[in-house]
């Protein structure tokens, strides 16, 4: 069967979906969506068929570029959620007895200020840096949340364990006790900053009343640089019992609800979003379908 190729318009951008299926002897043992635009095919859901059945689906990677919208000149940030959006929805329609995606979330991000991004790595003055770390952590810091969580509703498969972590986030950000017993030197030996940052960090931790303001009171342009190399050592000292990133889920159809704790505006730095992940970053188990 030749590939069936779909250009879908989403507002300002233009995808490209390809669906190829693979079939012998008029039974289906194979099917591929991709998704992309004029350079690479940065989605590719992989679905695997038994005896022309719906066994299981994968994505084995996910790479975002600039070149993930046909016209590359577009935000290659938001286009990126568009784009997963659009193909997850087309998914939906086409085997609509897919009911989740279940994905272990390798998010990182190349953390950098806007004074990075605009000198380059030649020029960049001497103490900053752009260096990938976790987003995932990253963004429960400042957002409360994942990036999964709030762009595709995302939960942890064990919905007790996902509760238990929604509940321990709120003690860690918001708690006015939790914070009080908590001493700048224990800080210290949970989270171990560097040296050079420490008088710093000292000075935020001192003025804030719950970690959540702690966070908030340190500038976006600096947040990188102070936060970005102990952030995963704080956050798994806290959530290692209820929080996993190897077993999440999105459920299908898209149903991105409204309503959250923290009403500012979700926070990320600067700098390009990767997923490192070779091999069945997203899939979908026979259980699930």
């Amino acid at each position: 069967m030749e590939p069936i190729k779909t250009v879908i318009n989403k507002g300002k951008y233009k995808f490209q979906i390809t669906d190829n299926t693979l079939e012998a002897r008029g039974q289906i043992y194979s099917r591929n969506f991709r998704i992309g635009g004029n350079y690479a095919d940065c989605i590719n859901i992989s679905i695997s068929y038994k005896n022309n059945n719906l066994d299981s689906a994968s994505i084995p990677h996910i790479i975002y570029d600039p070149d993930c919208s046909i016209d590359n000149k577009l935000d290659h940030g938001q286009g990126s959620i568009i784009m997963i959006k659009t193909l997850l929805e087309y998914l939906h329609k086409q085997l609509p007895t897919i009911s989740e995606i279940n994905f272990e979330d390798k998010s990182n991000i190349e953390c950098a200020t806007e004074d990075d991004l605009r000198k380059g790595s030649r020029t960049r003055k001497r103490g900053t840096h752009v260096y990938p770390i976790s987003l995932y952590y990253f963004s429960i810091a400042f957002n409360g949340k994942t990036w999964y969580e709030k762009h595709f509703n995302a939960r942890q498969k064990d919905i007790h364990k996902h509760n238990a972590y929604r509940e321990r986030i709120s003690q860690l950000l918001d708690s006015k006790e939790f914070k009080s017993t908590t001493t700048f030197i224990e800080f210290l030996q949970m989270a171990i900053p560097a040296q050079p940052i420490v008088d710093e960090l000292e000075s935020y931790y001192n003025v804030s009343d719950t970690f959540g303001e702690f966070f908030q009171s340190i500038p976006k342009q600096e947040r990188c640089r102070l936060v970005g190399g102990w952030i995963s050592t704080f956050m798994e000292h806290h959530l290692k019992d209820v929080f996993d990133n190897k077993y999440w889920i999105i459920e299908l159809p898209l149903s991105i609800k409204g309503g959250n704790r923290n009403t500012r505006k979700y926070y990320c730095p600067k700098g390009r979003i990767k997923h490192y992940k070779s091999y069945k970053n997203f899939g979908v188990g026979v259980d699930d379908v």
